[in-house]
């Protein structure tokens, strides 16, 4: 490859674009968890720096595309806005949490109903299968 900017670009934009997509994943992801859990219903940049160690400015940044991708719905201004998950945020911090959760969240053995041919032939002959 000749020049060596050129090859640098080429290699930003995906970089670039894999964070967007991480940061997309952590946000929705601790929103919907702490809505799902009762602790907060909307959250500013501030409420989500413990959880995703990032300084408020990064956030609000990430929260403010997440907003204008419709991921999230913003009430407020500035430093003082809150930010709720859309139906489109909804679905996706659901998907994020149900894979990042998945070992933990499937079904466990014996949870299968008293017919189950692992009862007779051990966990193995589950019908659920593992997670």
């Amino acid at each position: 490859m000749r020049g060596g900017d050129a090859g640098h670009s080429a290699f930003r934009a995906p970089s670039s674009a894999l964070e967007e997509l991480r940061w997309r994943d952590e946000i929705l992801g601790v929103l919907y968890w702490l809505r799902g859990e009762g602790i907060m219903t909307d959250a500013g940049a501030s409420d989500l720096g413990p959880f995703l160690v990032a300084e408020p400015a990064v956030l609000r940044d990430q929260l403010e595309r997440l907003a204008a991708e419709g991921y999230l719905e913003r009430s407020g201004e500035g430093e003082d806005a809150r930010y709720r998950l859309s139906d489109a945020g909804s679905r996706e911090g659901g998907r994020v949490f149900a894979d990042d959760f998945a070992e933990l969240t499937g079904a466990a053995h014996g949870e299968c109903g008293p017919g189950c041919s692992c009862h007779r032939h051990g966990p193995e002959a589950c019908r659920i299968p593992a997670a």
